[in-house]
């Protein structure tokens, strides 16, 4: 079943399209949770969370839309909500997102390869990378809280972001 027949399932309430829309995709949608929060048991919650939100809110979805995507960035922010709750700045290394895409995945970019490339940046502009690809903080929140002037957070940020396009090669 196509991605477009799932969601139009979702839509109509069809349970058999929720299911399949689950078993194909909470698997890895949990291993991505997990490489981010480093607590499978949280994981499967974060992405438990999801699912359930995809269901009390099926009516909204849209058909002309990619599902894995869509599943994807909502996973994404259940990681990101949870995280600011618990305002843990201190794992602020184990989290990536393709540069300059608000979108957490990108078919063709492999997690590790980005993952990778995050861990070569200078300490201070993955850091700062991090807390506004992650953590949403804005420019001014960031040169607060790491005593930086707002031009230099926007100056790592920039340079993060090309140095991450052209290594991984996203445009």
């Amino acid at each position: 079943m196509n991605e477009q027949k799932l969601i139009i399932g979702l839509k109509k309430g069809d349970m058999r399209a929720y299911e399949r829309a689950f078993h194909s995709y909470y698997p890895k949608l949990v291993h991505f949770a997990d490489y981010i929060v480093r607590d499978f048991a949280l994981a499967k919650d974060l992405v438990q969370n999801v699912f359930m939100k995809v269901w009390r809110f099926r009516e909204r979805l849209d058909s002309d839309l990619s599902l894995n995507n869509y599943l994807y960035v909502l996973t994404k922010r259940e990681i990101l909500n949870y995280l600011r709750s618990k305002k843990t700045f201190e794992s602020l290394d184990t989290l990536t997102e393709l540069p300059g895409n608000n979108r957490a995945t990108d078919a063709n970019v492999d997690i590790s390869i980005i993952r990778e490339q995050v861990d070569k940046l200078p300490v201070q502009r993955r850091k700062v990378f991090m807390m506004s690809r992650f953590y949403g903080l804005s420019n001014k929140e960031i040169a607060q809280q790491l005593s930086l002037a707002e031009k230099t957070v926007e100056r790592h940020i920039t340079l993060a972001d090309k140095q991450l396009r052209d290594d991984i090669g996203v445009n």
